[in-house]
């Protein structure tokens, strides 16, 4: 009995030395590879006093679609705002209830 009892106890030693020298589960690796960064290359760009792409003062030339999404947009605006005040009344606020007129005079 007293052989299992020490052998229990190799056990459960070696395995408090392998959690030691192991990375804990928040640090643990999922990957054999080496860690590398994900970017594409450098982030910063340098000021070159280009704003949009144009070369300081040259006339920025408009691109083909521009013209019509700008007034589409704008349009659809000014036809959505037209419609929204002529949309009818859902509210649920009921008139005020009328009685009908007594059949007789009421005389004080």
């Amino acid at each position: 009995m007293s052989a299992a009892r020490a052998t229990n106890a190799v056990r459960a030693t070696r395995a408090a030395l392998q959690q030691s020298t192991t990375a804990t589960p928040s640090t643990r690796q999922f990957t054999a590879s080496a860690r590398t960064s994900a970017s594409h290359g450098p982030q910063y760009d340098p000021p070159t006093g280009w704003l949009f792409g144009v070369k300081p003062g040259e006339k920025y030339q408009k691109e083909g679609w521009e013209t019509p999404f700008f007034y589409g947009f704008c349009g659809s605006i000014l036809v959505a705002g037209v419609a929204y005040g002529f949309k009818p009344d859902t509210s649920c606020v009921l008139p005020p209830f009328t009685h009908p007129p007594p059949p007789f005079p009421l005389v004080l």
